[in-house]
């Protein structure tokens, strides 16, 4: 259901928190036994279209009662996490608030609203690595970084564009002299 309604309405973005079970031990599907993995609350939580946000503390240390990923189907969840000491659900406020300020900053930038999917690969593109290196099953893509993703809203560093089945895409990138690392996030609304 969440799915469908970001096709129906390509603007809404879905923020939730992944839960707050990353003790348990799952005890069905495919992660059945392994501790610490694919403890997420709620099968709506599931949706590809939405984030998830797990939380962390002020030392960006993943708390342990935040829920972990995989998906069902083996994708990365949580996407994020934030700080949220309260638990998931706190962190996943700041990352909604976060994902608000974007949208406005945008549409001011470009009189639309972006879709759900670049607000949600500009969030993800920007934020900072923790826990273990790389994209992973406990912190996702990394920390919510509110200002790195409104910098790249208010410069431009994004581009948004559509293709028909069986065609091809180009977009042209200019990278400035003297660039050591380039970090791309290619995002799109999923059907349900």
């Amino acid at each position: 259901a969440y799915d469908a309604s970001v096709t129906t309405l390509p603007h809404l973005l879905h923020v939730f928190s992944v839960g707050n079970s990353g003790t348990l031990t799952p005890s069905a599907g495919t992660y059945t036994g392994i501790s610490g993995y694919a403890t997420i609350t709620g099968n709506f939580k599931q949706a590809k279209n939405i984030i998830t946000v797990g939380h962390i503390d002020s030392f960006y240390n993943v708390l342990a009662p935040s829920s972990k990923g995989p998906a069902f189907d083996g994708r990365i969840k949580p996407e994020l996490v934030a700080f949220g000491e309260d638990g998931s659900s706190g962190a996943a406020a700041l990352v909604s608030g976060i994902a608000l300020t974007l949208q406005q900053a945008y549409q001011q930038k470009s009189g639309s609203l972006p879709p759900a999917s670049l607000t949600k690969a500009v969030l993800l593109n920007s934020a900072d690595d923790v826990g273990a290196t790389g994209i992973d099953f406990a912190s996702g893509y990394g920390n919510a970084n509110g200002y790195k993703a409104m910098q790249t809203i208010l410069n431009g560093r994004l581009l948004n564009g559509s293709v028909a089945s069986n065609a091809t895409q180009t977009f042209n990138i200019t990278i400035p002299a003297g660039i050591k690392q380039l970090k791309i996030t290619l995002a799109w609304t999923d059907p349900a």
